[in-house]
């Protein structure tokens, strides 16, 4: 029974999204392709009903003032006395594994074949042991168990069983100290696996280049806010806050935000730069709705922004904040966003969340076939 609320309350929470994004992202008098027609009682015909609510007229969300950035400090200009002891305890967590360097090089997330990436996953025993474990998990609602990293990338796909792979080998790096600090690592845990999957499915619909590339990105924006939750004394706290209370709070007790943090982890584990830069820029959208993105980079990474918050208030349950709440989402980081979102081909992007391939993935996530 919790899993069939859990996934009513997840169908609901997309048709609010796409409510979202249709109410302030849609523009030029786009129309969202036709979909099949959805009797008033059934799963889809609430979503649709939701979706179908009255919506502002698209000009709204480039007439109005762009909401001010969050004051946050970049780490190259926090004094080096400060960044100092920040360091020293960003290298008391453990070093990734050697694999994790070759999975995320440019050229292996390009040219990977099914056989490389189960080869590399198994110079990692424990990893691979991992990731079957996962694939025969509820989350992908397999037909039959598989047993080995070849009949994963089989069934799920490569990209899948990649993200899982990249995954599972940066949470080896976070050891929780007590039940709280638990909580939110295996919270971030799932919102990046909720994320990567929908990037993964929603950036080829919507002509978004290298869906693979921003899977790895959206992983990696989400290892600072680990580090945040491994560095605080009060991880507990951070899911009770929103986006920009906590990143204030992070740089309160800890000296910089999330963000920052992980892009000093990310430079000291000598990954390679482009990611390393990239996750960065994709995290600090939702707090500057200004930051500079080369033209041909701003789709990716918006998308892979707001993938990263849909797939963060999906792992927290915060439908249960209330329907009315989340149909008029004004929260900051939503509305550091919009802008972007409106632009193509990210005005697409309320259509695409409707779509019945999407909720097939999400289905599939949640171990059970959704209407």
């Amino acid at each position: 029974m919790g899993m069939v609320l859990w996934g009513l309350g997840l169908l609901l929470l997309l048709g609010i999204a796409g409510a979202w994004l249709l109410r302030g992202g849609t523009a030029r008098g786009a129309q969202p392709p036709q979909r099949p027609a959805a009797t008033p009682g059934s799963q889809r015909g609430r979503l649709a009903a939701i979706a179908a609510a009255p919506a502002e007229p698209p000009a709204a969300a480039t007439d109005q003032p762009a909401p001010a950035a969050l004051p946050l400090h970049a780490a190259e200009l926090l004094d080096p006395l400060l960044t100092a002891p920040l360091m020293d305890a960003l290298r008391q967590l453990p070093r990734p594994p050697r694999a994790l360097h070759q999975l995320m090089s440019p050229t292996f997330l390009q040219t990977a074949t099914s056989a490389e990436l189960a080869h590399l996953v198994m110079s990692e025993p424990a990893v691979a042991a991992r990731i079957i474990a996962t694939a025969n998990s509820p989350l992908y609602g397999l037909q039959q168990p598989v047993t080995s990293i070849g009949q994963a990338t089989t069934f799920l796909g490569l990209a899948s069983v990649r993200l899982m792979c990249q995954q599972h080998l940066l949470a080896a790096c976070f050891a929780p100290r007590d039940e709280a600090q638990r909580r939110e690592f295996d919270v971030l845990w799932r919102a990046s696996g909720i994320a990567g999957e929908l990037c993964l499915q929603l950036a080829p619909r919507l002509h978004v280049p290298e869906p693979g590339t921003l899977a790895t990105l959206l992983v990696l924006s989400f290892l600072g806010r680990q580090s945040a939750a491994a560095l605080l004394p009060d991880a507990g706290v951070l899911g009770t806050m929103n986006a920009h209370e906590r990143a204030l709070h992070e740089q309160c007790e800890l000296g910089l935000a999330a963000h920052e943090l992980g892009h000093l982890l990310m430079r000291a584990w000598e990954l390679p730069l482009e990611l390393v830069d990239e996750a960065r820029t994709l995290s600090a959208l939702c707090f500057d709705p200004q930051r500079a993105v080369a033209p041909e980079r701003e789709a990716a990474l918006a998308l892979g922004a707001f993938c990263a918050l849909l797939g963060e208030r999906l792992a927290r349950g915060q439908l249960a904040t209330g329907l009315d709440q989340l149909a008029q989402d004004d929260s900051p980081d939503m509305a550091a966003l919009r802008r972007r979102l409106a632009r193509p081909p990210l005005d697409a992007l309320a259509a695409e969340l409707q779509a019945p391939a999407t909720l097939r993935v999400l289905g599939r996530m949640m171990g059970r076939p959704l209407d």
